[in-house]
């Protein structure tokens, strides 16, 4: 058994809770139909996140659709979502605020490298204490 790519998409939004839960965020899943996908508590703040995943590569940057499906793609805007946690086919994961997307249907990956988020805390070898 392993990870397959054709998964992603389904385990994205489980991959994203996780990762704020090991920063020591909480994150809660909305009951209804939302345009985020988590709410993530941030100390007493909290944040709409909408999670999307790729693995389409152009070259050597990764493709992602920022806007929903439908008859006509739409896009979000900061009235609805805070950011986007997006998770590439290399398992690199970005959070990028609406507002640095505005308006966009797709991005380049390459050119929002500076939301790349760390991946240390998942290098470290886990320290189980009782």
């Amino acid at each position: 058994m392993s990870p397959q790519l054709a998964n992603l998409a389904q385990a994205g939004s489980l991959i994203a809770a996780a990762w704020f839960e090991l920063c020591g965020h909480s994150v809660s899943w909305p009951l209804e139909p939302c345009r985020y996908d988590l709410l993530v508590w941030m100390g007493k703040s909290a944040t709409r996140v909408q999670v999307k995943t790729t693995t389409v590569k152009q070259g050597t940057s990764w493709t992602v659709w920022i806007s929903n499906t439908g008859k006509q793609r739409t896009t979000y805007d900061p009235d609805e979502i805070d950011n986007f946690f997006i998770i590439d086919g290399d398992f690199n994961y970005y959070l990028i605020p609406v507002a640095a997307v505005g308006g966009l249907t797709a991005i380049q990956l390459s050119a929002y490298a500076a939301y790349r988020l760390p991946r240390d805390v998942l290098d470290r070898p886990l320290r189980w204490t009782s």
